[in-house]
């Protein structure tokens, strides 16, 4: 159900979004095969200034075939660490799509800058398999996904409630 929301309250969720991604560092995707089979994926992801996000795979896996089959994804991202009812989280349509060589520096610098908010982060650790990664040319690709359409359900609702939200707005 979609729902007409006021300016301010436009921009709080707006926000919220955008908390939302930079508090999180898992984004599950969701792609398909030839076929129509879904598969689903969780994957550790970067975040650029535009909000496109940026991960890692191996080519000959599921979703990265199912990747170069059309190019579409849906991707949810939450914490799953909330209390029940007390969370929000974010549905996406996206574009998805495996990284040249030559694009693949930007994703770097991206996963070597960000700084993950779950513990057990070592930034050391992920700059040595960016750098390895780039230098030997390792059987991993970097990935891009770039979101076309964002909602999330409105946390202050009564109802359940989804409402598209703007992460540049």
């Amino acid at each position: 159900m979609e729902n007409a929301i006021t300016k301010p309250k436009q921009k709080k969720l707006n926000d919220l979004a955008r908390k939302i991604i930079k508090e999180n560092q898992l984004v599950s995707i969701a792609t398909a095969s030839k076929e129509c089979e879904p598969w689903i994926s969780p994957v550790v992801y970067a975040y650029d200034k535009k909000w496109n996000m940026y991960f890692v795979s191996i080519p000959s896996s599921v979703h990265c075939q199912n990747i170069r089959l059309n190019g579409k994804c849906a991707c949810a991202i939450f914490d799953s660490r909330h209390a029940w009812g007390t969370g929000a989280g974010l549905q996406i349509e996206a574009k998805i799509e495996e990284l040249s060589f030559k694009n693949t520096l930007k994703a770097g610098k991206c996963y070597i800058s960000r700084v993950y908010p779950y513990p057990n982060y070592n930034p050391k650790v992920v700059a040595d398999f960016v750098q390895n990664f780039i230098a030997n040319k390792k059987i991993y690709k970097f990935y891009k996904i770039t979101p076309r359409v964002v909602w999330m359900n409105d946390p202050n609702s009564e109802v359940d409630v989804r409402v598209q939200v703007d992460l540049n707005g």
